[in-house]
């Protein structure tokens, strides 16, 4: 039995839908449905009702089921405070160096920082903005900073990734664009627009960004107007109506009413997946202190 199966049954229980269950677990429904039967297997019991799940469509647990999550809570419980203090233990006002790349969504920063704060308040966190995803590569590389925020791919070697976040590209418009009534938008449809980005140097992607649109006859690097340091001035030259950009489709936009995030789709209808952003939290493969190592299985705890 694996702790990871009983938080995916407790996870179950407590939703008594394996989808809402599987979105708050950040995991995929098959995957959660496959371990929640590989612990009734293991246990040689039905925690669910099994009539009800397949042939009604609904969730619900057996006897032996709401005994097992009572115990199960309680293990999930006594093994985040054995983590909690073991990691506080030993984490008595240390710094840790995080250099995150500067277009890394702030959300993201700040979500972070709060596992980090939650799980190990004394240790000290001292961030370092830098300029691109390969630069942070290199500062955890060359031990300038003992982990980093940044994007695949790893264009060094001896460094270890934790996953924490994947997102796709949207387009950035104005809600006064004659596209904006529209619920997605194909490539195709972009071939007379002018551009906001954030350049070669820094820009997500933009290599791969260009190939995919020269595939769809839009010749966009020409038509840039305007490179910006931010994503708050990318949003502002957005919302003046000087273009539209590439986004992360996770980047919030909830104060910022005149803006919209509009799903790209390809010629089929199917979803645009030929960009996909995969964020990881990086640190050395050797010499990383047990801090540091702590720190990053934190984050993989977090997105199992």
């Amino acid at each position: 039995m694996e702790l990871r199966q009983l938080k995916y049954f407790v996870g179950v229980a407590e939703e008594l839908h394996f989808g809402h269950a599987a979105q708050k677990l950040f995991v995929s429904q098959p995957a959660l449905s496959q371990q929640v039967k590989l612990l009734e297997n293991e246990l040689g019991i039905e925690l669910f009702v099994g009539i009800k799940r397949t042939q009604l469509h609904k969730v619900e647990l057996t006897e032996a089921g709401r005994a097992l999550l009572t115990d199960a809570k309680r293990i999930l419980q006594l093994t985040d405070n054995a983590i909690r203090n073991a990691r506080q233990a030993g984490a008595r006002q240390q710094v840790v160096t995080l250099g995150v790349f500067k277009l890394i969504l702030p959300e993201r920063i700040m979500g972070m920082l709060e596992l980090f704060s939650t799980h190990c308040p004394t240790v000290e966190i001292k961030i370092v903005e830098l300029p691109n995803t390969a630069q942070v590569q290199e500062w955890v590389a060359n031990d300038r900073v003992d982990l980093g925020m940044t994007v695949l791919p790893l264009v060094y070697e001896g460094l270890l990734t934790t996953p924490y976040a994947e997102t796709d590209f949207s387009i950035l418009m104005n809600r006064d664009h004659p596209l904006a009534t529209n619920t997605s938008v194909r490539l195709e449809q972009l071939r007379h627009e002018k551009w906001i980005d954030h350049g070669p140097e820094a820009g997500l992607f933009f290599g791969q960004i260009e190939a995919v649109c020269r595939q769809a006859n839009v010749n966009r690097e020409s038509n840039i107007v305007q490179v910006v340091p931010s994503f708050d001035l990318l949003k502002s030259m957005v919302r003046l109506g000087k273009g539209l950009a590439f986004i992360p489709a996770s980047l919030d936009l909830h104060q910022e009413p005149n803006l919209l995030s509009m799903p790209i789709i390809n010629t089929d209808s199917t979803p645009f997946k030929q960009i996909v952003i995969q964020h990881v939290l990086i640190h050395k493969s050797e010499r990383s202190s047990p801090l540091v190592q702590a720190m990053a299985s934190l984050v993989r705890a977090k997105t199992v």
